[in-house]
């Protein structure tokens, strides 16, 4: 049943009340339409760091989110496991097998995964024999359109970003400090990133990237297609600088580079490593099985999600070879920023990686997830301390989020030991009920439209904003002064309790839906708590007005306690 505080209430609240469609603008998907979301591959150089399962997380919840709405969504994650870097590492770590070395480090990416409850549908290795099969048929693909010939390279080569660069954009500095270069010295180093460069002269393939230039600036000017906007608007740089897009080497000699795979027809020569890593994403898709171009493959629709220090590869490499094999361009790129530690720089040298897994095992793992998603950013970037995820965990979850549940869930408070049934204001309520849903409606329309944007960052504030004004609601109509006390002769106003817990209940039950794809596990036993069967938590329910009476089971007997603070010194 519906109460009503007067005649035709739901028809006045629909028609006089501020309404924010929950159909965001910036959604294009349609139900049920297949979307590829990626992560980057994750390079087996080192083990995983709080970085790698920041850009994890990130896609994780765009999945989870695009699932909810309705979308058939194939999501993998996995590693990069080719190159000189990955050699020179093995041998560091005292494998003699390198294959070896790169199923122990792309082990503890999978547990990593695994743990964090991250959850992709593919886990790609770039030594499996499905994508060698995909590498060699890309480059015969390639090859055979002409777009691959031989020649000699000349230039500056950054052996730590396995990537060429231009005079301009080298210039002379101070070497990095590293564990295996303890003092700096002056030397040419790249300007993107730092790091120490080499001038090299050798026969290698190339690819005529120089070709894509426009159609690449054409494929930007449709919009969206690397975003946010500042990182667009750097790849627009590097495109149209004074150099302008050169051809680019594809392939190293085995003598230089022996861990990698082989140039199809040519031993002597391995694939570069950005074009064998970048070929992952079709790998996944079922190619060369698969045409990209088959209507029907997750290709159509594929959003890459990258930090920005790899989005040259992503945004100008990774366009020309598909354009140049005649295959779709990606819907997306999702740039985003990067993590240091108490202000200062992730580095060994300094000591201040942050092991994920310690951190998951001292806080938990919703409020490390919830953390670095409200945390990280698109733009800016995140900064780690012990002290904010215990901010995070304390004042966001427990106080806020915990707390309101736990209270609107007493049996105190529901006095027929069943929800209370539903209750939509109308011209005559309450003016906090009014005003209350108001900022419900706001809220969902609002974090659905950043949600879309990938912007979990700016979204959680707007739920955390709403789930404080929940929580000012509850305080300010104080229900537990509405529960008749006839020993105290105390009559109570029965209405008025049931109306003010099934508006809080609403509340909890908007926020644990938009939640669930940061913090599922907190969320799913929220919903659990609230008697929500798993079929009533998809977008059709991301509105007020849930029956819980006809849909919900029983009240809980046990109060439900989310989010255990941590006391520190």
């Amino acid at each position: 049943m519906i109460s009503r505080l007067c005649t035709n209430s739901y028809k006045f609240y629909l028609n006089n009340f501020k309404y924010y469609s929950t159909n965001s603008n910036n959604t294009h998907y349609k139900n049920n339409e297949k979307l590829l979301i990626t992560t980057p591959i994750f390079y087996v150089n080192g083990p995983p760091h709080i970085g790698h399962l920041y850009t994890s997380l990130l896609a994780d919840s765009v999945s989870r989110w695009q699932r909810f709405k309705g979308r058939n969504v194939l999501f993998m994650t996995g590693t990069d496991e080719h190159g000189g870097k990955v050699d020179e590492a093995a041998k560091k770590n005292g494998f003699t097998n390198t294959l070896e070395y790169c199923d122990s480090i792309s082990n503890r990416f999978k547990s990593l995964f695994q743990l964090s409850q991250i959850s992709n549908d593919d886990y790609i290795r770039t030594t499996e024999p499905r994508h060698k099969e995909t590498v060699s048929e890309l480059w015969k693909q390639l090859e055979s359109k002409g777009f691959i010939y031989k020649g000699v390279y000349k230039g500056w080569y950054c052996s730590s970003d396995e990537s060429f660069l231009t005079d301009d954009q080298v210039t002379e500095g101070m070497s990095l400090v590293t564990p295996t270069n303890p003092i700096s010295k002056k030397t040419m180093i790249s300007l993107e990133s730092g790091h120490s460069v080499e001038w090299v002269q050798e026969e290698n393939y190339m690819f005529r990237m120089s070709l894509f230039k426009e159609r690449v600036l054409e494929w930007l000017d449709q919009g969206n297609k690397v975003y946010p906007q500042s990182y667009e608007s750097q790849i627009r740089q590097m495109l149209t600088n004074k150099d302008g897009l050169k051809d680019l080497s594809i392939s190293r000699p085995v003598s230089r580079i022996p861990w990698g795979i082989s140039v199809p027809n040519d031993p002597t020569q391995t694939v570069y490593v950005w074009l064998d890593a970048l070929s992952n994403y079709l790998t996944v898709t079922g190619y060369p099985k698969v045409n990209p171009n088959d209507p029907e493959s997750h290709w159509k629709h594929a959003c890459h999600i990258i930090g920005k220090d790899i989005i040259k590869f992503h945004s100008i490499y990774w366009p020309s070879f598909l354009l140049a094999a005649g295959y779709p361009l990606p819907e997306q790129i999702l740039c985003h920023s990067h993590w240091t530690v108490n202000r200062e720089k992730m580095s060994k040298s300094r000591g201040n990686v942050v092991d994920p897994l310690q951190a998951i095992e001292k806080f938990g793992l919703d409020p490390l997830r919830y953390f670095l998603l409200k945390g990280g950013g698109l733009e800016n970037d995140g900064d780690y301390t012990e002290h904010e995820v215990n901010v995070c965990l304390t004042s966001d979850l427990a106080n806020t989020f915990g707390n309101l549940i736990s209270r609107s869930t007493s049996k105190s408070l529901h006095l027929t030991n069943q929800w209370p049934e539903v209750y939509i204001p109308c011209d005559k309520s309450e003016s906090l009920d009014v005003e209350l849903i108001e900022s419900m409606n706001a809220m969902i329309s609002n974090t659905q439209i950043l949600f879309d944007k990938g912007n979990f960052k700016d979204g959680i504030y707007v739920i955390m904003k709403f789930l404080y004004k929940s929580n000012a609601y509850f305080n300010d109509v104080k229900p537990w002064t509405l529960v008749p006390k006839p020993q105290k002769s105390i009559q109570g106003d029965v209405k008025r309790l049931d109306q003010a817990m099934y508006l809080t209940m609403e509340c909890i039950r908007i926020t644990a839906l938009l939640l669930a794809p940061i913090i599922p596990q907190s969320m799913s036993e929220s919903l659990n708590h609230l008697g929500i069967p798993t079929n009533m938590r998809t977008i059709e329910q991301l509105k007020f007005g849930y029956d819980y009476q006809k849909h919900s089971t029983p009240l809980p007997n046990d109060s439900l306690i989310l989010f255990k603070k941590i006391i520190t010194k």
